[in-house]
Formats: C-alpha cells, structure tokens, sequence
C-alpha cells in the first residue's frame, strides 16, 4: 500500500522523476504496481510507447484523491527524502512477503 500511495501522492505534487530506484523495486514491479493504479481507476494518461511507460503526463483521478485522502495518516510518517522512502517501502514489503528468497 505504501508504494501506491507514494506514487499517488507524487503524481499530486507533480514530482519529476518517479521510478522504481526510488521504492527499491525491480522494473516489472513497478510496472505492475503502474498498471494496478491505472485498472483500479486510481490515474489516467499514462504514456505507453512500445514496452516503456512514462508517468510525465499521468495525473490523478477523483478516486485516487479519496484514497489519499482515505490514508491521510499516512502523511504523518511520510519520508521527507528520496533516500529514507525507499526504506519506508520496504517495511511493506517486509510485512507481506511470506519469507521467500529472490532469486
């Protein structure tokens, strides 16, 4: 939940330079995560061309407001810096994986 509403609230700011380097996912994880948003109804005007995507026109929607504004506690303990979301995420991805190595 932590990367979807990072990328959310990052697209409300109009933050330059949203990638996967920043939540310490692999590409197709962001990917997914990009796709999910945009199925769920959460952004729009996502740029594809070929197998890239860019978030530079993405905005959004009303309904990705709500959940902003649904997890609003979530501003409390937001990371000021690029360096310490990346951390942030990943206590997330502590909580839910089920103990599985990458490969």
């Amino acid at each position: 939940m932590r990367v979807g509403y990072s990328i959310l609230k990052e697209l409300k700011n109009k933050t330059d330079g949203i990638f996967a380097t920043n939540y310490g996912l692999k590409d197709i994880e962001f990917e997914r995560m990009i796709k999910l948003l945009e199925k769920q109804g959460y952004i729009e005007r996502v740029l594809r061309v070929g197998d890239n995507f860019s978030l530079r026109p993405a905005r959004i929607t009303d309904k990705g407001e709500n959940f902003l504004i649904e997890h609003s506690l979530m501003e409390e303990e937001y990371p000021k810096t690029k360096e310490a979301l990346n951390a942030w995420v990943q206590l997330d991805k502590l909580k839910y994986s089920n103990g599985a190595e990458e490969d």
